[in-house]
């Protein structure tokens, strides 16, 4: 598989430093719910680390994982497939804001 140069230099990138300071527990508590709920854990694996076209979320960084799910909620962003435009429908952006908390700080 061929790969464009951009692409290789992204990937030796080293990963995003993980937001320091405490953790607020019932954030993380209410994106856990969320992310039963909407199964995201299926696609994206168990541990966030995803699996052929469905991408990592795990541990990257906040502002990101935001802008990403806001753009499947309104349309701006595509997936491989409709699946993420399906799940994030319902999902408000104070939920948004949640997830992403979550993801940024799960390991």
């Amino acid at each position: 598989m061929k790969y464009r140069a951009e692409t290789l230099f992204i990937a030796k990138l080293r990963a995003p430093r993980p937001p320091g300071g405490p953790v607020d527990e019932a954030r993380m508590a209410r994106a856990q719910d969320l992310i039963v709920q909407n199964r995201c854990n299926f696609c994206h694996t168990p541990t966030f680390a995803g699996q052929d076209n469905v991408p990592r979320i795990a541990d990257q960084r906040e502002d990101y994982l935001v802008k990403a799910l806001r753009g499947y909620k309104d349309n701006s962003r595509r997936g491989y497939d409709a699946s993420m435009a399906d799940v994030i429908a319902p999902i408000t952006d104070d939920e948004i804001l949640n997830l992403a908390y979550y993801m940024a700080r799960v390991k």
